[in-house]
């Protein structure tokens, strides 16, 4: 029924750029609701993402902004660019040349980490040869 977004690994999801919207905040993108509901497990106002395009250079991953997930309903500005389940951007962003570029949509921190660092902190140190327990006893 919605061609977007597609899901291509779990969590992670391909969409192009619809256009921008001034309903939206700095700290939002907003999708048609209902592409949301059928092709994703994003939980709207709840769910947050990093965003991708395919031509640009890759940033460390924790350097990335964030942006909440609104689904967009019917009688919101932003829903018509949003017929297929295209990302529309806050009007912030407006100035960048981006509509109809494709667009990656990265959520996997918000289900699997869900903003607690710890565990992927003591992973990355114990990969290093530092445990976490003898630094906090030392301090």
């Amino acid at each position: 029924m919605f061609a977007y977004p597609m899901e291509v690994i779990s969590d992670i999801y391909l969409s192009k750029i619809g256009g921008f919207s001034y309903e939206l905040s700095k700290k939002e993108i907003g999708i048609n609701a209902k592409a949301l509901e059928v092709n994703t497990s994003i939980i709207a106002s709840e769910t947050y993402a990093k965003l991708r395009f395919f031509d640009e250079r890759p940033y460390p991953y924790f350097f990335k902004r964030s942006f909440k997930i609104v689904g967009l309903e019917e009688n919101m500005e932003g829903y018509e660019f949003s017929p297929n389940g295209e990302v529309v951007l806050p009007a912030d962003l407006e100035d960048e040349n981006v509509v109809g570029k494709n667009v990656m949509i990265n959520t996997v921190e918000s289900f699997r980490i869900d903003y607690d660092y710890r565990n992927v902190i003591k992973k990355i140190l114990g990969y290093a040869g530092i445990c976490l327990e003898d630094r906090e006893r030392r301090n």
